[in-house]
């Protein structure tokens, strides 16, 4: 899959001037090397979710995975909208986007390759076109593997109040 280059466009909050230094390979090697995403989803009754996750950069798209019952699954099952924030000290991102399960068996294995390089103490791995968690030795419980097609990215400074630019897909 190629990844398509946005237009960013500048915004600003009251009292607050653009962001304007940051590029969306700026942005995109950050959203690539975050220690820390939060994906929010919402469910049926409109409830929302909010929960941490690991997460590489693959292609455009930020893979998390997570146990096929867990309700971020089921919520996004339900409604494939979601947002994942990636907090630093300077700039905080906001990805908005769809996000969809993986199955494909090569994507599923670049995945779980791409966890090690990342997170050193996590070896994710993939058996007969499934994803599974290492210490799932019995292959009982797989795993949905997402990826965030991100529709809008928000990136929001903090050194000058909030200001913000905005990057359109």
């Amino acid at each position: 899959m190629a990844e398509s280059e946005p237009v960013a466009e500048q915004l600003s909050s009251p009292g607050g001037s653009p962001l304007t230094s940051l590029t969306w390979s700026d942005a995109r090697a950050r959203i690539a090397g975050g220690d820390d995403y939060l994906v929010a989803t919402s469910g049926p009754n409109g409830r929302v979710h909010v929960v941490p996750v690991l997460a590489v950069w693959l292609d455009g798209t930020l893979c998390f995975n997570t146990h096929r019952a867990a309700r971020k699954a089921r919520y996004l099952a339900h409604n494939d909208s979601c947002a994942v924030t990636v907090p630093a000290q300077d700039v905080d991102l906001v990805i908005e986007g769809t996000a969809h399960v993986i199955r494909d068996s090569d994507r599923l294995q670049q995945v779980a390759d791409l966890f090690p390089t990342k997170y050193p103490w996590w070896h994710p791995f993939v058996q007969d076109g499934k994803f599974y968690a290492p210490d799932d030795t019995a292959l009982a419980d797989p795993r949905h593997v997402f990826a965030v097609e991100p529709t809008v990215v928000f990136a929001f400074g903090k050194e000058k109040g909030f200001t913000a630019t905005r990057w359109r897909f």
